[in-house]
């Protein structure tokens, strides 16, 4: 028998978790290193900046105006590049946070509906097989994909969803769906409250 555990190998529109996560990670490197990268290019132009100015004012070494603007200009993006790096740590700290949040909240409403989902095949008082059968409808695996994983028939799983609609009081795997979503949206409310 398959229990819910909110731990499912599929996401909302059929994408598997691990590549959602995949893309997640990658987001977070990007959001990562985008600091680190800043910091480095403001270092370099620091060192530039650094050596021109130590040779205008240790070596005496006479500045035209064009070697002038271009050490303005370094020290201008120097300043930049410091800010940038600021504003970037800045944001970073900010999606961490909210990324922290968004996998609590995550992780609660996995168990809200795993619990949910739990109580609803209790009530409607599903046998062991249907019970497997129906969570794996839910999650939004087609009858042959069932089959294959249940080593059955594709007229059994058929006749077990039969069952698992006629106790659920809908008519097909959309209606039994909805009912989950409806569900958990009640809930969902009513927890706010």
């Amino acid at each position: 028998m398959v229990v819910y555990d909110g731990n499912d190998a599929r996401h909302a529109g059929g994408v598997a978790r691990d590549d959602w996560q995949s893309l997640t990670l990658r987001r977070d490197r990007a959001v990562f290193l985008l600091p680190i990268l800043q910091l480095i290019c403001g270092f370099i132009l620091l060192v530039d900046v650094s050596g021109e100015v130590h040779g205008a004012m240790i070596k005496r070494v006479p500045l035209g105006a064009m070697m002038l603007f271009h050490l303005i200009s370094e020290v201008f993006a120097t300043v930049l590049m410091g800010v940038a790096f600021l504003l970037s740590f800045r944001q970073r700290q900010r999606h961490l946070r909210a990324l922290a949040t968004a996998q609590t909240r995550m992780g609660k409403l996995r168990g809200d509906f795993a619990s949910l989902v739990t109580d609803r095949f209790h009530a409607w008082d599903l046998s062991p097989a249907e019970t497997e059968i129906a969570l794996l409808t839910v999650k939004g695996l087609k009858i042959a994909e069932i089959a294959r994983m249940r080593d059955c028939r594709e007229s059994t799983i058929k006749s077990h969803l039969t069952a698992i609609f006629r106790k659920a009081g809908v008519g097909s795997r959309t209606e039994l769906l909805a009912k989950f979503v409806d569900d958990f949206l009640d809930h969902s409310a009513d927890s706010r409250k």
